[in-house]
């Protein structure tokens, strides 16, 4: 999102929403109202990605799935709205990648069509029935490569600088930069190509770059403040949690134009300490306006959820932990696992070798891919399972107030 002086000119963004096949289908009220809600912001021409779960009950995951297309059909026709501003994503569902895609081209028409498998379709599978699981899977989803608005989103969670913040899962989709997030929450996305800020001999001018850096901290800020928010889900998570995606582009391009071999220990170390001193910049800048203003309000529900809240102890410690981390905004780095490679050139399977980098952000987009069109079934399955294998760990390892 571009934010130019106040929010006067309507965003584009869209909204992530989720739909639970197996208790909205059989409810006619349920269905109404996912109906509506669907129509109401497709006639604001806003687009939308709902994400369908529970595919599972008396009826074949297939025939539920057909059914929650159908349901979302109306409003889309309704709202006499593009079939491509309404997208759909798969959580953990056990349907055939190319059934799900010509199932929502055939009642949805042609748009996006985003699966998030689980961790057993992403961890090498031991057993012969989850590797021959495994195998149709991706050699589905290889032959999908470069069809347009088919993608494979795999990020487990979102995270937070703040150590305060417990980590998030993410099933939603958030149109149109493909953020991978709870369904319902609210962000303010901007994107940083690093390599705007690199000089003729690949030094990086930090000075103009953190400049950059702070006022996208500020300008997302204020987003929170002066933007409508299209559903109340997003109103209150909007208020309560003040979400940035600052989107960091052009790290392949980066050791490209320092000439760097992407394979080499030296590239991704001096990535590393690229990464590290901009999450260190947009923190502090985020623990500057929690100062100045207050810090996510998020943090304070916190305080007073549970039994132990009440106990002086608890609270005098849990006051001492906010003066010390608190930050203004529960989520700020955002990285798509596409930015390793060079831009407008087919992917160079080397530069995966840059895929830890993403254990920098709070969040991942999926976004358009470069060109996989050489790679073969078995490249394609590699990357896509190493990145998720960053990724987990880093959730895996983020633990709540785990520095205070």
């Amino acid at each position: 999102m571009t934010i130019i002086g106040r929010m006067s000119q309507r965003t584009r963004d869209g909204v992530a929403l989720r739909l639970d096949a197996c208790k909205t289908l059989p409810s006619s009220s349920a269905v109404m109202r996912m109906q509506q809600q669907v129509f109401d912001l497709l006639a604001r021409k806003l687009p939308v990605t709902v994400t369908i779960e529970g595919l599972q009950g008396d009826l074949q995951p297939e025939v539920l799935f057909v059914r929650a297309c159908k349901l979302l059909q109306r409003p889309l026709l309704d709202a006499a709205a593009a079939t491509a501003s309404l997208g759909i994503a798969l959580a953990g569902s056990k349907l055939s990648p190319q059934f799900a895609f010509m199932v929502r081209a055939a009642i949805l028409g042609h748009g996006p069509c985003h699966l998030l498998p689980g961790s057993t379709l992403l961890r090498p599978a031991s057993e012969l029935v989850g590797r021959r699981r495994q195998e149709r899977f991706w050699l589905q989803c290889w032959h999908l490569r470069g069809t347009a608005g088919f993608g494979v989103a795999f990020a487990p969670g979102i995270t937070s600088p703040c150590p305060l913040f417990s980590a998030e899962p993410a099933a939603g989709i958030l149109p149109p930069h493909g953020l991978q997030v709870p369904p319902g929450t609210a962000w303010a996305f901007q994107q940083v190509c690093i390599t705007d800020y690199v000089g003729d001999a690949g030094e990086l001018r930090t000075e103009a770059l953190g400049k950059r850096l702070r006022s996208a901290v500020d300008r997302g800020d204020r987003l929170h403040d002066e933007q409508d928010w299209p559903t109340a889900a997003m109103r209150h998570d909007s208020w309560s949690n003040r979400r940035l995606a600052i989107s960091i582009t052009g790290i392949g391009d980066l050791v490209r134009m320092r000439g760097a071999d992407p394979r080499s220990l030296i590239a991704l170390q001096e990535l590393h300490e690229v990464l590290r001193w901009i999450r260190e910049t947009v923190n502090a800048r985020s623990r500057e306006l929690a100062v100045a203003k207050e810090h996510a309000p998020a943090l304070n529900i916190a305080e007073a959820g549970g039994s132990i809240a009440t106990l002086t102890a608890w609270r005098t410690q849990w006051q001492a932990a906010l003066q010390f981390a608190a930050t203004r905004h529960r989520n700020l780095l955002a990285i798509s696992p596409w930015s390793v490679f060079p831009a407008g050139e087919s992917a160079d399977l080397r530069y995966c070798d840059l895929l830890p980098v993403l254990a920098g952000a709070d969040s991942c987009s999926f976004g358009q891919p470069p060109d996989l069109g050489h790679w073969n079934v078995n490249e394609f399955k590699y990357f896509h399972q190493r990145a998720w294998a960053v990724l987990e760990r880093k959730e895996a390892t983020h633990v709540i107030a785990e520095r205070v």
